[in-house]
């Protein structure tokens, strides 16, 4: 391996880069097919693995919104049990009944 001084590089060649390395790059044959079929493989595994994600997300946004349809009346029953609960047996429903009341009046004298 030589040292290489900056005087031995020919006058186009970048810094630091040996010229018999760069005319032997230039000489050797291009290999373009088996590059792009490496990369045309890659990209077909980029677009299966994008489908299957997005297809994973769209069943679980179905699921979630099927399941949401589903559980909507109870959800609603249960809230209206427990809104009725708290009305007519919690000590804060006379609490929230005088807010109500003391809220109307005020607007009523503004």
């Amino acid at each position: 391996m030589s040292h290489m001084s900056s005087n031995d590089r020919s006058p186009g060649a970048p810094a630091g880069l040996d010229p018999e390395l760069l005319e032997l790059f230039d000489q050797a044959p291009l290999v373009a097919t088996d590059d792009e079929a490496f990369v045309g493989v890659m990209l077909t595994r980029l677009r299966h693995a994008r489908r299957r994600s997005l297809l994973a997300r769209l069943i679980t946004t179905l699921a979630i919104i099927v399941s949401g349809a589903l559980l909507a009346p109870y959800v609603a029953q249960a809230t209206l049990i427990i809104a009725g609960w708290v009305t007519l047996y919690s000590p804060l429903a006379g609490l929230c009944t005088a807010l109500i009341a003391w809220r109307i009046a005020r607007r009523r004298l503004n």
